[in-house]
């Protein structure tokens, strides 16, 4: 497990960041026709969607 440090400011704009990657990722999974292709976006779509859960519950609970 790695520690990062971030701030409160730096914590919004990778969650910003993160969800323009996610809805992004949303799309492309929606108009790709290779299985093994869409497969591997689904994947990539959930890990970056429980890293944004991540920044969200350090936002809600910042003593945490």
């Amino acid at each position: 497990m790695s520690t990062v440090t971030l701030t409160s400011e730096q914590q919004a704009v990778l969650l910003d960041i993160l969800d323009c990657a996610i809805s992004d990722l949303h799309s492309e999974i929606v108009h790709t026709d290779n299985r093994c292709l869409k497969d591997a976006l689904k994947d990539r779509k959930h890990i970056l969607q429980e890293l944004a859960e991540v920044l969200r519950s350090l936002q809600d609970n910042p003593t945490s």
